[in-house]
Parts: structure tokens; sequence; C-alpha cells
């Protein structure tokens, strides 16, 4: 038997051009393929990292938003137990009294201030949040002004040694006095009531005197 070598060699030559082209036609697709998969694999790392990206600013209002009611509810407490060491039987026969108090209270304000700061100065704080927290802090340094003058007013009448607290709306005020009658306990709420710019039934006065 006599093979067609000629032809076979064509046939030879046919099938490996033709395992060239499907060769070149498989890599084309695979290069498209892996292309499109590149492109997709990036579009879905981008949309991760935008989804991503929205969480954590999603979070970091979290805290804020969480850091602003903590503060508020620092100030809430912190009122209350001011009030409770004020009216405290305990405390008030302490000689160190007035100016354990009035450390006191000087504690408290700059621990919520510091507070109010981080909150205002923070960058992820919302614009909405950041004013409450400069309204809560101008609002502390009022009543702090307010605090000092109503105490030196009160030294000019006599009233020596006087403590003033004011945090929500209400005035604490403490004197030592050995006798306060209705005159005198009028005038101090006349000048509370005006110079706090609050209504009587926020005003609360207390005598310190030992004796």
């Amino acid at each position: 038997m006599k093979f067609n070598y000629k032809g076979r060699g064509f046939v030879v030559v046919t099938l490996a051009a033709m395992l060239v082209v499907v060769g070149t036609v498989n890599y084309q697709l695979s290069r498209k393929s892996l292309l499109e998969t590149s492109k997709e694999f990036t579009a879905y790392e981008q949309a991760q990292n935008e989804k991503n990206t929205d969480t954590d600013d999603k979070e970091e209002v979290k805290v804020v938003d969480s850091k602003e009611n903590q503060v508020e509810e620092k100030v809430t407490e912190a009122s209350k137990q001011i009030e409770k060491q004020l009216t405290s039987e305990k405390n008030m026969k302490k000689a160190t009294y007035i100016l354990d108090m009035k450390m006191t209270r000087e504690k408290q304000r700059n621990s919520l201030t510091q507070d109010l700061n981080e909150m205002i100065n923070n960058p992820s704080t919302s614009e909405e949040a950041r004013k409450e927290a400069s309204a809560m802090k101008l609002q502390l340094v009022k009543d702090q002004e307010a605090e000092l003058k109503i105490e030196n007013i009160l030294s000019t009448k006599g009233f020596e040694n006087a403590l003033v607290y004011i945090s929500e709306g209400k005035v604490n005020v403490v004197v030592s006095e050995e006798k306060l009658d209705e005159s005198d306990a009028a005038k101090i709420f006349d000048l509370v009531a005006e110079q706090a710019d609050v209504k009587y039934e926020n005003i609360k006065l207390m005598n310190n005197n030992k004796n």
C-alpha cells in the first residue's frame, strides 16, 4: 500500500494550521474572558469599597451620635449628683463644705467642656450635632459666669461664702446665715431670678448655718 506523503503532509500542515487557529481563538477568548472577569472583579471590588466606606461613615455617625447622647446623659447625671451632694447633711456639716462644692462644680464643668470640645472638633460630627454641642458649651459658660456673678453680688449684700449652682434651668443657692428671714430670702430670690433668668419655682435656697 502506498501512502501519499504529499497529501499526508498537506493534511498534517492543515491540521497544524487549524490547531494554531484554534489555539489563537482560544487564547483570544480566554484573554477576553479574563479581561471581562478582571473588569467584573474591579467593579465588584470598587462596589465593596464604596459599601465599606459608606458603612464606615455610618459607623462614625453612630459613634458621634452615641457620644452626643452620652454627653447629654452626663450633664443630667452630673446635675443630680451635684444637687445630691449640695443637700447632703453630712457634707453640709463639714467645715470645708463650700470650698469642696466649688471644686466639685469646677471639676464637673471641665469634664463636660472637654467632652463637648471632642464632639465639636471631630470631623465626623454632623453639622446639627456640632451646633448642639456648641450650644451646650455656650450654656455651660453662661451658667458659670452667672454663678460667679450672683455669688459676688450676694457677698456685697452681706451674704458671704455663698454657693450657687446652675444647671438645666435650675438654681441651687446655699448661704451661711445665723438668721435668714423672709425679707432676706425674697431679696435672694429676686437677685437670682434676674441674674440667672429663671422662674422662682426653679430656685432652691438653703441655709448652711451650723449654729
